[in-house]
């Protein structure tokens, strides 16, 4: 089995906390639409993680980087890899994961060798709303940019509109993931 390592940022202030969501969530959940947490290590200060291999790496490469090595997508080849990150957010909004997934982004959707999406980089993830508890916070995380405006204004998180404004913004597969629609401070 070929694996991929991610190593720690021991800089980071949140990095520790980001590397226990990440094994939290993946070494729980299971999906093929979501990457698959092989193993993970910690020694001393070292925290690394062991990830299943993605041979063609991230979204992000394919729609943003010209070489011989990333070559442009096709409509239908973007299509399946939107219906397969929609899938995976689909599954994390069910009620059988319950998860809010705080990087949606086409650096943090990774392509196997089939192109089939896979979610990666949980560390921003938080837990959904439970019972009759529907208050999530609005605090920007992630890459600034994009917010569903719905989620702004009113705190309140539902399975459908992170999916749908997920689609609205494969629409602007031309663009670099941080230009959007909606920002914190309204329409960009």
């Amino acid at each position: 089995m070929v694996i991929a390592v991610k190593k720690l940022n021991q800089e980071s202030y949140q990095g520790h906390r980001e590397w226990l969501a990440e094994v939290n969530y993946l070494g729980q959940l299971s999906h093929p639409n979501l990457v698959k947490l092989v193993g993970y290590c910690v020694e001393d200060e070292q925290r690394l993680l062991v990830y299943e291999f993605m041979p063609r790496g991230s979204l992000e490469n394919h729609l943003f980087r010209r070489s011989t090595h990333f070559q442009p997508l096709s409509w239908n080849l973007r299509m399946k890899i939107a219906h397969g990150a929609a899938k995976g957010l689909a599954f994390l909004h069910s009620d059988k994961a319950k998860v809010i997934y705080r990087d949606f982004k086409t650096s943090n959707i990774l392509l196997d060798a089939n192109y089939d999406a896979k979610l990666s980089d949980f560390g921003l993830a938080k837990d959904g709303p439970t019972g009759d508890k529907s208050h999530v916070s609005t605090r920007v995380m992630g890459t600034y940019g994009y917010a569903a405006p719905e989620y702004l204004a009113t705190a309140s998180a539902w399975s459908c509109w992170r999916c749908f404004r997920g689609g609205a913004r494969w629409t602007r597969t031309g663009r670099p993931a941080s230009t959007t629609w909606w920002s914190g401070r309204g329409r960009t």
